[in-house]
């Protein structure tokens, strides 16, 4: 039914002062993801049994210890995301009941996860990040998600900015376009049919289809970093 889902370490065997001492070598405590490649193969190369006798066989060791919790852990998750979270469906956050052309739902089903991830699993992430006080109400704070992506959008690397950040900058813009979405005008509320005889139509028209532009414009661009959207 599901495989055994490790809890988060946070303290990993491999990267403790005996691992230090097994392997010879000191691990940094946080280096970029190319440079990790490149300290694994020269360490390996030193001497491969120490880098796996630290890297591997201790790993292994706390695996086999921490077992009987990780067993309990898995069970809780499986039944938390089946019965209680459901993520294995979109929540589109539209009103119960409505029916919705499959366009809309979705365009707010990927959004509307959009917003879910940032203010719950990005949030998340901030309480380690911050040593600021949010307040969480059901699991969710937008603030605690939005310093979150302050904090990754200024990450940079050799003066220049990482992967992580451009990714944040962009989930940022996402979000807060789709927050501010239905605060466009409404065409129908900016022009009168009256005044503006036969014109009026069209120009409704007009401004409806760069509002359909603009929905599909910014779905794309979400869809081109959904590969980035994980914890």
């Amino acid at each position: 039914m599901f495989g055994i889902n490790k809890r988060s370490r946070y303290n990993y065997w491999s990267c403790s002062d005996l691992a230090d001492c097994i392997r010879g070598t000191d691990k940094p405590k946080a280096l970029p993801i190319d440079d990790w490649d490149a300290w694994n193969e020269e360490t390996k190369k030193k001497s491969p049994f120490r880098y796996w006798a630290a890297e591997v066989l201790l790993d292994f060791f706390q695996d086999l210890i921490n077992l009987p919790l990780d067993i309990i852990h898995t069970i809780r998750i499986y039944v938390k995301n089946r019965w209680i979270d459901k993520i294995q469906y979109l929540k589109t956050g539209l009103e119960p009941g409505v029916y919705y052309d499959l366009d809309d739902r979705i365009l707010h089903g990927l959004f509307n996860e959009l917003v879910d991830f940032v203010e719950i699993e990005y949030a998340q992430l901030s309480i380690s990040d911050s040593k600021k006080k949010y307040k969480f109400v059901k699991g969710r704070c937008a603030e605690a998600g939005l310093d979150h992506l302050d904090w990754a959008s200024n990450l940079t690397h050799k003066n220049q900015l990482t992967n992580q950040a451009i990714s944040a900058i962009e989930v940022l813009k996402l979000y807060k376009w789709w927050k501010n979405r239905d605060k466009r005008e409404n065409p129908y509320d900016l022009y009168d049919e009256e005044k503006d005889g036969e014109f009026y139509y069209k120009i409704i028209d007009n401004i409806e289809q760069d509002y359909e532009q603009e929905d599909t414009d910014m779905l794309i661009r979400l869809i081109k970093i959904r590969d980035s959207l994980w914890t």
